[in-house]
């Protein structure tokens, strides 16, 4: 049984399907019917404040008919940065979150939803930024919209996924690299798995995942599905004020960068002194891999499988030596990125340099070890 607290007595609860289990939906919770009228009448958007208020309810366990509404009207209309900051407040408030204060956190992830099946790209991703240096806070789930999840490729390479909050903690400070499993940080959203499962259409949770970091990691790498997503996510990002250097990819056909040509970048920095109120540079621009010397490839060839095969690919892309592929390319360009996000160098160029050595010279596979056994042991206690 993998430990997901319970949002009315703390107690452990199987998970089921996508992670999360179904609980009946709660008579006392408030009605949605203001904010779905508010839509109907297509006069406006909700403000972030009214968002807020009907993800609080929707998280606490509203009426699935109302849920259901709600979620296929914002969509329809083209949710906004200010009702997505809304949501994502509403989330943050009910995370079991990761207390980990004083340390600079990256994570690197993706909306998923592109239907490539490729490698898990970002999560062996975040493996080489901890080798470059980095420390990692991965947030993550099983499978929803690919053949594998990044907890599945994890645990079938050993690492425990399903650690508290407080296991958490002390994953990073033993590897400098951990996993937060949603149904674990994220338990209120059994409210929600099963309306989005019989709804069958995407809708705004397919994008709230990589925005709700439980430890709060300032520095972010976000894959999207679609380019129309970067501007509706660095607005929200902004809105929130958690971050303090984040990128928004949509790469060719992917939710990351990747060796298939060129990247739309949305970055988002704070360039306020510590302490002050968040003050955002925003830039937009376009990185292609060949000007790091990565030639391009075709999506076969980032093709993955199933756990077991997902696994294997994961161990050889981090192996060292000076072997080149499209897949070690991939995971060099996402490392890259995450190294200029979390401050290690000036460029992503830079970046991809400096995680090209780290990857070559064997350093990955050491943190990757270092991680199952630190994993393991700290869920043997």
């Amino acid at each position: 049984m993998a430990y997901v607290a319970n949002g009315n007595n703390n107690q452990p609860v199987l998970v089921e399907g996508e992670g999360y289990t179904t609980v009946p939906p709660d008579p006392t919770m408030a009605s949605l019917k203001p904010f779905i009228e508010t839509l109907i009448a297509g006069e406006r958007h909700l403000t972030s404040e009214e968002a807020e208020a009907a993800f609080d309810e929707i998280l606490k366990g509203a009426d699935e008919i109302q849920v259901g509404s709600l979620l296929t009207l914002l969509r329809a209309r083209g949710e906004t940065p200010e009702e997505i900051a809304g949501m994502i407040r509403a989330m943050n408030k009910a995370c079991n979150p990761v207390h980990l204060p004083g340390k600079k956190l990256l994570d690197i992830v993706g909306t998923g939803g592109d239907g490539a099946d490729t490698i898990n790209i970002s999560t062996a991703s975040v493996v080489l930024a901890a080798a470059c240096g980095c420390t990692v806070a991965k947030c993550g789930n099983r499978s929803v919209s690919s053949a594998c999840g990044s907890a599945d490729v994890l645990e079938r390479l050993g690492v425990k996924v399903a650690l508290s909050p407080e296991q958490v903690v002390q994953c990073v400070d033993k590897a400098g690299v951990a996993f937060m499993f949603a149904p674990v940080n994220h338990p209120a959203m059994r409210h929600v798995a099963p309306v989005r499962k019989r709804l069958g259409v995407r809708s705004c949770f397919n994008i709230l995942g990589p925005m709700t970091n439980a430890a709060g990691a300032q520095r972010a790498v976000i894959g999207v599905f679609g380019d129309g997503l970067r501007e509706l996510m660095a607005g929200a990002l902004k809105a929130v004020g958690r971050v303090d250097h984040a990128v928004i990819i949509h790469g060719v056909g992917l939710d990351e960068i990747s060796p298939l040509g060129p990247a739309h970048i949305s970055e988002i920095k704070n360039v306020a002194p510590e302490g002050e109120p968040k003050v955002y540079e925003e830039r937009e621009f376009t990185f292609d891999p060949k000007d790091v010397g990565i030639e391009r490839c075709a999506v076969e060839d980032l093709k993955g499988g199933g756990p077991e095969q997902n696994a294997e690919e994961f161990r050889k892309v981090l192996l060292g030596g000076s072997e080149t592929n499209p897949k070690r390319d991939a995971i060099v360009l996402n490392a890259g990125v995450g190294c200029y996000v979390y401050g290690q160098t000036d460029s992503i160029e830079e970046g991809c340099k400096l995680a090209r050595e780290v990857l070559e010279s064997g350093k990955a596979t050491e943190v990757l070890q270092k991680w199952v056994a630190a994993s393991q042991e700290i869920a043997a206690e």
